[in-house]
């Protein structure tokens, strides 16, 4: 009865025209979300080639986890500039930009590398290297663990091989005139003689005093000196690889292993054998069959190897080599040597690539399988590692699954794994806690993505068989710290500030006495002391800032050459130049300065090609809608 009334009451008008509505509201529901699917955003258009704000955010975390590792804390600190940040990700869509231009004239110029070069490039990257020798399993390994194919990792060494070729090709053909690496190689010898006199800082600061409206201007002046750099609280959950020892393995599942691996404990057929050999040459044949008729006659092969063969080292110990294996060596001596049936019996004249040889069998040691006692070990070893390493993999597929089944929390993956759910307070990018202090994490846990979706991350895989899937739970972007928070901070730095500026006041009296001749007295009076400094070379063991300074000064004339220069720690100090000694010819090193020259022109080459492409080139930069994308 219900269900009557209720398909009466579905062929009515009312019910049709509400029925039309929620169509035609679903339909326009779902070509609007066609419709206003956002648009592939562009960072950048270089001679129409697109570069993707994706390629752009991934650029920018590759360069900021190279920085990273490169500064380590003073990084984090430089974070917290918005203007720092902004920099790199201008410089880092600069090199796009530049490597796109390089690319295009590669394919203008029709360079390319060839397929054996892209085939040994690869086999000589040390990543897929295991003891000194390419791996191909590791190789397969490394690819699928990073998503990569074969194809994409050759076409990405290939481009790379290409702007090599292009490089080499313009810095390679750079060249420096003798006269002008001569000139700079006498420059470099040059020595120079100053008198020096100090300004501590803390002399100052001793005289200097700041009140807190000052240290506050000072705040407000600097708000760069007190930013505090972009934070996350993070909550996350760990897995790593179960323990599994060798007494865990069961004795069938040993024997097993063994059985079905014979080959890997069987120890072939190993011989022992003497050779005598001649080199080739016009009578080398007539020369090894003589010495083989002399053995046919009963002639000892030991003395023959001795006095006769032209493997002298061998020949002193009757010919003898070390035990061998099949395909060990030259493979027409191999396959001699292991023809010889019996003890004794000796070849015919045999040819290789280093000579003819007449080769004798001493000893033949039988193919032989060692015993499962032996390798019993070794195996449960074995096993204990793949089983700890599948029961990883496992875990590792199942906390996949439930952090992309449920994003917006990590209990039930927690849950059902065993695993505790851990948190932080807000942390910078160098603050995370130890097992989390890896780049693949810090970049995952500042993405953009990350902490505006609010949802679990990825599957990160750290060290082999560990695994963390975190997720961010609040954003604290960088900003300025209160003056109450820094207000000691503030103080000393302002308090420098006015003693610095005190101490420059201090430089300019005595550069201003040493003109006048009155320099002692100012000196006297304020119980300093100069310092001679004698024979300064550019490699000398000062402050670098002092190098820069001396070797900048202009040679004393009628006037002296004085110059003020701020040291490393605060210090000021002040310089007069009295002697400048450049060495009349150039020394033993002009052949290293002009091949330095000859670099350097040609990194300027190099540079003057990219300008050249920028210059003719039409770039378009485009700025991305979200504020933390933005780069302009």
């Amino acid at each position: 009865m219900f269900f009557d009334k209720l398909r009466e009451g579905a062929q009515g008008t009312t019910s049709k025209i509400i029925l039309g509505a929620i169509i035609l509201s679903f339909a326009l529901a779902g070509v609007g979300s066609y419709v206003t699917q956002p648009a592939r955003q562009i960072a950048a258009v270089v001679n129409g080639d697109e570069i993707s704000a994706q390629a752009l955010e991934n650029a920018y975390s590759n360069e900021r986890a190279r920085l990273q590792s490169q500064l380590g804390e003073q990084f984090s600190q430089l974070l917290a500039d918005p203007a720092y940040v902004a920099q790199i990700r201008r410089s880092v869509l600069e090199q796009l930009i530049e490597q796109r231009l390089i690319d295009q004239k590669i394919d203008d110029l029709q360079l390319r590398a060839s397929d054996e070069q892209v085939r040994n490039a690869i086999r000589s990257l040390p990543e897929f290297q295991v003891d000194g020798q390419f791996d191909n399993e590791r190789y397969l390994q490394l690819l699928s663990r990073n998503n990569l194919s074969p194809e994409q990792l050759r076409d990405s060494i290939r481009q790379d091989l290409n702007r090599q070729m292009l490089l080499n090709a313009v810095v390679g053909s750079a060249f420096s005139l003798e006269s002008e690496a001569g000139l700079l190689d006498r420059l470099t010898h040059q020595q120079r003689s100053a008198t020096l006199v100090r300004l501590p800082l803390e002399q100052f600061e001793a005289s200097a005093a700041v009140s807190e409206e000052e240290a506050k201007a000072w705040y407000e002046a600097h708000p760069e000196r007190f930013q505090r750099p972009e934070q996350v609280k993070l909550n996350y959950v760990l897995l790593d690889a179960g323990t599994v020892t060798a007494a865990d393995i069961d004795e069938q599942a040993i024997e097993d292993y063994y059985a079905a691996n014979q080959a890997s404990y069987t120890q072939p057929e190993q011989r022992r054998v003497a050779h005598i050999m001649v080199n080739k040459g016009d009578d080398a044949a007539e020369k090894i069959d003589g010495i083989l008729s002399r053995l046919n006659a009963g002639e000892d092969f030991a003395e023959l190897a001795e006095t006769e063969s032209d493997d002298t080292f061998t020949g002193e110990k009757g010919g003898e080599l070390d035990w061998m294996e099949a395909g060990t060596l030259d493979p027409a001596f191999d396959n001699a040597a292991f023809a010889l049936a019996e003890t004794g019996d000796v070849s015919g004249v045999v040819e290789t690539d280093f000579g003819l040889h007449i080769i004798k069998l001493l000893e033949v040691r039988p193919a032989q399988v060692k015993p499962l006692d032996e390798v019993r070990n070794s195996i449960a070893e074995r096993l204990a590692q793949e089983q700890a390493g599948d029961d990883f993999y496992q875990r590792e597929q199942r906390l996949a699954e439930l952090a992309f089944e449920f994003p917006d929390s990590l209990d039930i993956a927690a849950e059902e794994l065993g695993l505790t759910i851990a948190s932080t307070d807000f942390v910078a990018a160098g603050e995370l806690p130890e097992q989390l202090n890896d780049t693949r994490v810090i970049n995952k846990a500042f993405s953009v993505e990350l902490r505006e979706q609010r949802m679990n991350s990825d599957i990160i895989e750290l060290d082999t068989n560990q695994a963390v899937v975190i997720r961010v739970l609040d954003y604290r972007p960088a900003a300025v710290r209160d003056f109450a928070e820094v207000k000691a901070e503030a103080t000393e730095l302002a308090l420098q500030d006015k003693a610095g500026e005190l101490a420059q006041q201090a430089a300019a009296e005595l550069e201003q006495a040493w003109r006048e001749g009155s320099a002692d007295n100012w000196l006297s009076e304020r119980e300093l002391n100069s310092t001679r400094l004698e024979q300064v070379t550019r490699e000398s063991a000062q402050d670098p800032a002092l190098l820069n300074a001396l070797f900048a000064m202009p040679a004393p004339d009628e006037e002296p050459s004085l110059s003020t220069v701020s040291l490393v720690g605060g210090d000021i100090a002040v310089l007069r130049l009295d002697e400048v000694n450049t060495p009349e010819t150039p020394s033993d090193e002009l052949a290293l300065v002009r091949q330095g020259q000859s670099r350097v022109q040609g990194q300027r080459d190099y540079l003057s090609l990219i300008n050249a492409l920028k210059a003719a080139a039409d770039i378009e930069y485009r700025q991305l809608d979200s504020e933390d994308d933005s780069f302009f």
